[in-house]
């Protein structure tokens, strides 16, 4: 009986752990847009046991056409794979933000309909989300993924501010059309060492199948490294589902790179005119705690 109650206990321990480890997932919070003259929506993956107290990397995922901020929680077990994963220590905890992208191809002015989506995201909506939550917002601790025209605003936002993402995981991606300009033009323009790395997936059955392959053979022809995965699949939340913990793998390692940078990103001098960055650059005038030299933390100790 003793052996039984002990099971009994051991058993709702591990469930109320369990439950612990859920992380929180907040749909339809608003930000007001003064670019777009409209409010608008996203949703937030919170891991669990968030706090203030620390810092997160994020991961921004972009829908395809037709779809909302949303269809990531109510198609997709993304919340369940962050929260299992983390708990695990596969990956670290991070913060999962989902925009609503319309059918606007998270372009400036699409097909002429006047409205201002890119300049919206990165004018008002990044800099709301991180810091309105507790985000790390150096490069190696950013991310972005999308499918089919999400996969397109992966891969330009990636590409065309690669100042500020550390990865691109585009699935099914759209590569151009749709009153947007062709990736194959705008990637030509950036040189491959600057570029983040590049994940495209893509199914076999899919309508954007050929295109993804041209765009590959393109990137690989200009010495710009990625992964080309092609699988049996069509255009759908099938195939797009047993893509998303790959890139959280993917994406959780860079993040937990970036993290271990910064943590051993230390200095100490006798004075101010004794300071350098782990780039060997000497630099002045620096204070006590956490600096910013050449866009990456530095911490000085007296």
């Amino acid at each position: 009986m003793k052996r039984l109650i002990l099971m009994v206990m051991v058993t709702l321990s591990s469930l109320s752990v369990a439950a612990q480890q859920k992380g929180t997932v907040m749909r339809d919070e608003t930000i007001v847009s003064t670019i777009l003259g409209r409010e608008m929506k996203y949703s937030v993956y919170l891991p669990a046991g968030y706090s203030e107290e620390r810092q997160y990397p994020v991961l921004y995922l972009l829908h395809g056409s037709g779809g909302d901020q949303n269809e990531w929680w109510v198609y997709d077990d993304l919340a369940d794979d962050a929260d299992a994963m983390a708990a695990s220590g596969e990956v670290p905890e991070m913060i999962v933000v989902t925009p609503d992208g319309q059918t606007w191809m998270y372009i400036d002015n699409c097909y002429g309909n006047g409205l201002y989506y890119e300049r919206y995201f990165f004018e008002e909506f990044l800099p709301y989300v991180e810091s309105h939550y507790s985000i790390r917002r150096e490069r190696g601790s950013r991310a972005i993924g999308g499918f089919s025209m999400g996969g397109y605003g992966a891969l330009r936002y990636g590409v065309m501010h690669h100042d500020m993402f550390c990865y691109i995981y585009a699935m099914s991606a759209v590569i151009g059309g749709y009153g947007a300009p062709d990736m194959s033009g705008i990637v030509t323009q950036y040189s491959p060492q600057e570029l983040p790395g590049i994940t495209l997936e893509v199914g076999d059955r899919d309508y954007f199948t050929y295109d993804n392959r041209e765009f590959s053979a393109q990137l690989t022809g200009l010495g710009i490294a990625h992964e080309h995965i092609e699988r049996s699949g069509g255009h759908d939340w099938t195939f797009w589902s047993a893509c998303t913990p790959k890139m959280l793998r993917k994406v959780g390692a860079l993040f937990r790179e970036s993290a271990t940078g910064i943590r051993s990103m230390k200095a100490s001098a006798s004075g101010s005119e004794a300071v350098y960055s782990l780039s060997g650059m000497r630099q002045k005038n620096l204070g006590t705690g956490v600096n910013i030299v050449n866009r990456k933390k530095v911490f000085i100790k007296r």
